[in-house]
């Protein structure tokens, strides 16, 4: 399954519905679905589909499901803004959503994976970017709205590490989403990314299995080709990491399936 995909409603993706069920039969995917980016505050420039064209875009998913040749689930990526969340839940209220995947893409106005703002990793301490990064990646979790966490560990789009140990950030990380219930995405766009690396580490998916929290694969694909890109890497590292199943959603309930 590759559940994160996001099409040409969002400004930066390209590619129809249609054309993605193509390329993810093609390339054995057994069930696709479709998370197109929404952005509940307004942030200048940052690339996300704009949220009044909600309604058509779900109206044209019904229409696709009916003569797709494949199984596709509607989800969503929402950007988790700490103060959206009542506007969050009245947004998820209103669509009938398989899965809903809450992403961290902010640290209060900058956007940590945006190629124009990548000045600022080097404004601000490493360590305490992290920290910061994460700390809005618990409150994600804790607020249970969610049904996925996305690219765990995105704050390391650049390759910004921190020099010291950090393990303890991300098993107090993994303490929240295992008492949250939430699943956690291994994204293998990372390996597009300067990073080199899919989301999230090996450490960090290992901590994460070490807390019983289920998983799920995204490709993040902004286009038809890379649906399930890399997907071998990932069922690879999800097995290295103890893993034996991954989840499948429809209308919110997980089920899981042997990988």
């Amino acid at each position: 399954m590759d559940y994160h995909v996001h099409t040409e409603a969002s400004p930066d993706a390209k590619g129809s519905m249609e054309e993605f069920v193509k390329k993810a039969k093609k390339a054995n995917i057994n069930e696709i679905g479709f998370s197109d980016h929404i952005l509940l505050s307004h942030v200048s420039g940052y690339p996300c589909m704009p949220v009044h064209l909600m309604p058509a875009y779900v109206q044209k998913f019904l229409k696709t499901k009916e003569n797709s040749e494949l199984p596709i689930k509607l989800g969503v990526e929402i950007d988790f803004i700490p103060s959206d969340v009542e506007k969050i839940r009245e947004f998820i209220q209103k669509y009938p959503f398989d899965y809903v995947i809450g992403a961290v893409h902010f640290i209060g106005n900058w956007a940590v994976d945006y190629p124009p703002q990548i000045h600022e990793y080097s404004k601000r301490d490493i360590l305490q970017i992290y920290k910061e990064y994460f700390s809005i990646i618990k409150k994600l979790c804790a607020c249970g709205l969610f049904d996925v966490l996305a690219h765990p560990d995105l704050i390391k789009i650049f390759g910004f590490k921190p020099k010291s140990d950090f393990s303890n950030i991300l098993i107090e990380t993994a303490e929240t989403m295992a008492k949250s219930n939430i699943c956690a995405e291994i994204n293998t766009s990372g390996l597009r990314r300067l990073c080199s690396e899919i989301y999230p580490s090996k450490q960090f998916l290992k901590i994460i299995h070490n807390y019983d929290i289920p998983i799920v694969f995204g490709s993040d694909a902004h286009e038809p080709n890379n649906v399930g890109k890399n997907f071998k890497e990932a069922i690879k590292l999800a097995k290295k990491a103890g893993y034996t199943s991954a989840c499948m959603f429809d209308n919110r309930k997980k089920t899981s399936v042997r990988i």
